[in-house]
Order: C-alpha cells, then structure tokens, then sequence
C-alpha cells in the first residue's frame, strides 16, 4: 500500500462493514420493541431473524476487533493512522487536487477551485490527537468488546459460557456509537 486513498478505502470499508451491522441490528430490535406487527412478523420467523440477528452481531464484533487489532501486521486504525502520519505529505492540496482531478477523469470542474479555496491540509498533529482519542476507545474495547469477540463470538470459551448475559451486560449502545462515529468523521482526512 503506497497510496493514501488506498489506506483510507480499506479503512472505511472496515468502519461501514461495522457500522452497517451494528445499525441494521440496532434497527430490527427498535422496530420490533416499538411495532406489535413487526414483533409479530419477526417472532412468526423467529429462527430467520436468529440467524440474521446472530450474523450482524458476529460480523461487527469480528470487524470491530479488526479495526482495533494491535499486531503489527494487521490492518487496524493503528496502522491506519501511523501510515497517515508517515505519508502526511500525501495530504497537501496538491495531492488532494490531483486526487480530485483522478476522479473526474483529468476533467477540471467547475466546483474544484472553490473546494481547494476551502481544503484542510492535515498534519502530523491531526493524526497523533485522533491517536489519543483512539487509546481512550482501545482501553473500552479491550475490558469489554475484546471479550466478547474472542470467547462468545469467534471462539466459544467453556468458562465464559455461563455467563454471556454478564459479559454482554457491560456493554453500551451509546458507546458503540461513540467509537463509530470517531471512525465515521472525516474533517482531518481530506480524499
């Protein structure tokens, strides 16, 4: 990987394969708490909605621990953003220009000068604070979505069974939300 907008696809496909699966879980259960036909819909089809509600918990909690894996070899946000930070120059307006350019087959438009009036050109200092609000959600997903992962979700730990309920207990929509939203805004990556 040599080039920004490819670092920055496969870190947003990440973050939109576990927002997407979080989200239409998320859905399913409001719709179904708060609409008596859907509930009724969803529990005449109880075994198809088990599975579907089962498959978007596992892809977002696989996903998630992807996009938090610290191996050194994995693509993570933590390799993500160090190899923001060692091609930062690939974030100067020239290279945003030339990006912009690419993807309107060489054809300047009309809307490019007013855009690049406006560009923010990221800096190194961008990438090390959205480190520190990234270390404040590893912290979280090490105590409580980690787990989940590795001993209900992609393995099945014998001793955490007895206790999935707890386990999941601990954790919070909101913070979910959080983390996502962190990953999902885009003011210092400029494509």
């Amino acid at each position: 990987m040599e080039k920004v907008e490819e670092a920055l696809k496969l870190f947003r496909d990440e973050v939109s394969t576990a927002a997407w699966t979080f989200y239409a879980w998320k859905h399913v259960n409001v719709i179904g708490s708060n609409d008596r036909a859907v509930r009724e819909g969803l529990n005449r089809n109880a075994a198809t909605w088990n599975v579907i509600t089962h498959s978007l918990q596992t892809t977002f909690f696989i996903t998630t621990g992807r996009i938090f894996d610290i191996d050194g070899d994995a693509f993570s946000v933590h390799a993500f953003l160090r190899f923001c930070i060692e091609n930062v120059d690939q974030f100067d307006s020239r290279h945003i220009r030339d990006r912009k350019l690419a993807d309107q087959n060489g054809v300047e438009p009309d809307w490019l000068e007013g855009y690049m009036d406006r560009v923010y050109e990221a800096k190194v200092e961008d990438f090390q604070r959205l480190r520190g609000e990234v270390a404040k959600h590893q912290k979280r997903y090490e105590e409580i979505y980690r787990p989940i992962r590795n001993k209900v979700m992609a393995h099945k730990d014998i001793a955490s069974l007895s206790n999935v309920t707890e386990i999941f207990g601990r954790t919070s929509i909101g913070e979910i939300q959080s983390f996502l939203t962190l990953f999902g805004k885009r003011p210092v990556i400029p494509s």
